[in-house]
């Protein structure tokens, strides 16, 4: 386990670089980018922090000083939520879309470029296994 380990923390390196290669021109972070694409993606009307901090696994204290930053960016608004007056509601910008846009477009590459390199077979071998490997992980930190 301790060579898999080792080559899953490498290749989530080499895509953290990409994605921040790719966020620079914008003056973003990997992470920022990140969010906006979650946010973009809007499985729901509109996202709390909270729902944030679950997905990326951050603290509170983390996910603040970032959406703070997007918020300076213009690339976010944060409001009281409807639902929860102690929470506090994210939602896009029209900047913040259009970036979101062009991230899209990245991820949408990435994926692309990796799709040429392993059958529909090994792909979703891989998928499982990494699906497993998170369940673990989250199993261990409750």
């Amino acid at each position: 386990m301790r060579e898999t380990g080792r080559l899953v923390k490498r290749a989530s390196l080499q895509l953290s670089r990409d994605l921040d290669q790719f966020a620079k021109p914008f003056d973003l972070t990997g992470t920022q980018m990140s969010i906006l694409d979650f946010i973009f993606q809007a499985e729901k009307e509109s996202y709390l922090q909270k729902d944030i901090e679950q997905e990326f696994h951050i603290q509170r204290s983390t996910a603040t000083g970032i959406l703070q930053g997007m918020e300076k960016k213009g690339l976010i608004s944060r409001q009281i939520s409807a639902q929860d007056a102690r929470q506090r509601s994210v939602h896009l910008t029209s900047k913040g879309s259009q970036i979101a846009l062009r991230c899209q477009d990245f991820f949408k590459e990435q994926e692309e470029a990796f799709s040429q390199n392993f059958s529909e077979d090994e792909r979703r071998i891989f998928q499982k296994i990494l699906n497993q490997m998170i369940k673990k992980e989250i199993k261990n930190v409750k």
